[in-house]
């Protein structure tokens, strides 16, 4: 896809709500994680 030069060492994640299993809504604000390794 992009050059296998380019390593992305932080996923951006925009702000979503989550929703828990209890019905429960919690707003998680937008913040960068360290890609998932898989």
């Amino acid at each position: 896809m992009s050059t296998g030069k380019s390593i992305i060492k932080r996923v951006y994640v925009p702000t979503y709500v989550k929703r828990l299993p209890n019905g429960e809504r919690v707003t998680v604000p937008g913040h960068y994680r360290s890609p998932s390794t898989r």
